[in-house]
């Protein structure tokens, strides 16, 4: 059996003329490839999005069992994880350029890039040409943000996922037994948002399990200790960050948690669109979440039991897997018939200049 494969690339994306200041900006993105038992001649593309607080790791966290890009891989999807421009190993401007618009923008430039890269077989010398049957974006929380104006201006994918992201106001849920969250009455949205970020109980938000006591300086090994090494030093702000976290935050996390910042592009979506949260999330109740998707072509909505708000450190985290997966098969059937709105998405669009088209990587 052959194992999956993956390399790390540096993206290049445009800059802005009134940002570059003639510095170029480069998006950290890993590619994970099925072994050639489970590549399919025609695979489909997931494309993840790691939420505030987090890089691209997040999705293949350092425990046997808890790595979201390898269970996919090992069904026969291509992965793409990337980090945010202002996040992780990405290109971090001031946070004043990285608004959502510009997140977006050199978000759907560097998904662009990569699936050239791999339709063409010059994403990284061992790799070849890969025919693409749809492409999947997914979203974990503040990720799903970015997402959702991706697919309003540029129509990325073929289908998207919005993973414990609310498009009508991030709530975050109070622990039983303490008092409601309740901000002063003069406060304005900003105010407000800031109070909820202040005294909400995040570790309790972010994990499911009780936290246990365990040694964060050394190597996760279990849940345990991976759950400690991921709230050992502060969330959502961190003070030092694991393998997968991080310690910038892109400039439009500061209004993610506004009531409808991205309502408008939510409505504007139509593709498929998976909505997944856990058991204990931050979305408002899914009758809420369901209607911001008022053009989408068909939509699912899955809780996932035992849940909290990070969802790959959850004991349940492969029913959300496996439910992603059906989405992502979904979309590849809707798209080989032509039922999607066809789009830039999983189509091959050739421009000029793709050949001239370069990537720093190295393989792991």
């Amino acid at each position: 059996m052959s194992h999956m494969q993956s390399v790390d690339l540096q993206v290049p994306v445009p800059v802005p003329a009134r940002d570059g200041e003639g510095q170029g900006w480069q998006l950290a993105a890993s590619v994970y490839l099925p072994g050639d038992d489970a590549l399919a001649h025609c695979p489909p593309v997931l494309v993840l999005f790691p939420g505030g607080g987090y890089n691209r790791r997040y999705f293949d966290l350092p425990v046997p069992g808890f790595s979201q890009a390898a269970h996919h891989a090992s069904r026969g999807t291509v992965v793409v994880a990337i980090d945010h421009l202002g996040v992780g190993e990405s290109s971090v401007p001031p946070m004043e350029v990285t608004t959502l618009a510009a997140v977006a923008t050199a978000s759907h430039s560097g998904v662009t890039a990569i699936l050239e890269g791999l339709r063409r077989g010059t994403l990284a010398p061992d790799i070849r040409p890969v025919d693409v049957a749809c492409v999947v974006g997914a979203g974990q929380s503040l990720g799903g943000h970015a997402l959702a104006v991706m697919q309003a201006d540029h129509r990325t994918f073929d289908g998207v996922a919005m993973l414990g992201s609310s498009m009508t106001g991030t709530a975050p849920p109070v622990r039983p037994g303490q008092p409601e969250m309740v901000p002063p009455d003069d406060a304005t949205p900003e105010e407000a948002a800031l109070f909820a970020l202040a005294n909400t109980d995040w570790t309790w938000v972010f994990h499911w399990e009780a936290i246990t006591l365990a040694d964060a300086s050394r190597r996760p090994r279990d849940l345990a200790s991976l759950v400690a090494a991921d709230v050992a030093d502060g969330l959502p702000g961190r003070r030092s960050a694991p393998p997968w976290g991080s310690l910038t935050y892109p400039g439009f996390g500061a209004v993610s948690m506004l009531p409808g910042v991205v309502a408008a592009e939510a409505a504007r979506i139509d593709v498929p669109v998976l909505l997944a949260t856990g058991e204990r999330d931050v979305c408002r109740p899914l009758g809420e979440e369901i209607a911001a998707f008022g053009t989408a072509t068909d939509i699912a909505v899955y809780v996932v039991p035992r849940m909290a708000h990070m969802h790959n450190f959850a004991t349940t985290r492969a029913l959300l897997w496996e439910r992603l997966d059906e989405f992502v098969t979904h979309v590849a059937r809707m798209t080989a018939t032509n039922v999607t709105h066809a789009g830039p998405r999983a189509r091959d669009v050739r421009r000029p200049d793709a050949r001239d088209r370069r990537f720093g990587q190295s393989a792991r």
